[in-house]
């Protein structure tokens, strides 16, 4: 994670950058295994080096970025699209670890590594196009999560939204 630069075009001039964060590559093999594996069996090694390389690509493609206003999510390598989540609209954030996810971080905790804590990040809003975002395979997912939900929390101060349990 690092701090997002402020002259950034899609970030509005009120708006102050919290955070810009980007999905793990450990989701290249966690989702898409059995087909290289057979890819591999198929054509060994052109064909699912391509494929890794797509997939590459589409996980170096995608970004998020947390405003003091808003949740941007930019994707696509070809065809670009950027979407924007009012933080005010956010409702609900849950966080799923998984037990790939898990086993990474059991296995670089024995190499004597530090764990990348990995988690899909589920966001649920009031936002008509994006109701439900799904940010996945995310590093240290908790501390994103709480990122989120204390600028959330800001932003509904902020502009004076009413909370109902």
């Amino acid at each position: 994670m690092k701090k997002i630069n402020q002259k950034s075009r899609i970030i509005r001039s009120e708006e102050e950058g919290i955070l810009n964060f980007y999905p793990s590559l450990f989701q290249i093999i966690v989702e898409n295994f059995l087909g290289i594996l057979l890819l591999i069996m198929l054509v060994w090694t052109v064909v699912p080096l391509l494929y890794l390389y797509w997939k590459y690509l589409q996980i170096r493609s995608t970004s998020y970025i947390l405003t003091t206003q808003r949740l941007i999510t930019r994707t696509g390598f070809f065809r670009k699209e950027i979407n924007f989540i009012e933080l005010y609209r956010v409702l609900d954030i849950k966080v799923e670890r998984g037990i790939l996810h898990q086993l990474l971080d059991l296995g670089r905790t024995w190499l004597g590594e530090k764990p990348l804590l990995l988690g899909d990040i589920h966001i649920f809003s009031s936002d008509y196009t994006h109701a439900k975002l799904f940010l996945l395979t995310i590093p240290n997912a908790l501390g994103v999560t709480e990122k989120i939900r204390k600028a959330v929390n800001d932003d509904k101060d902020e502009i004076g939204v009413m909370r109902r349990d």
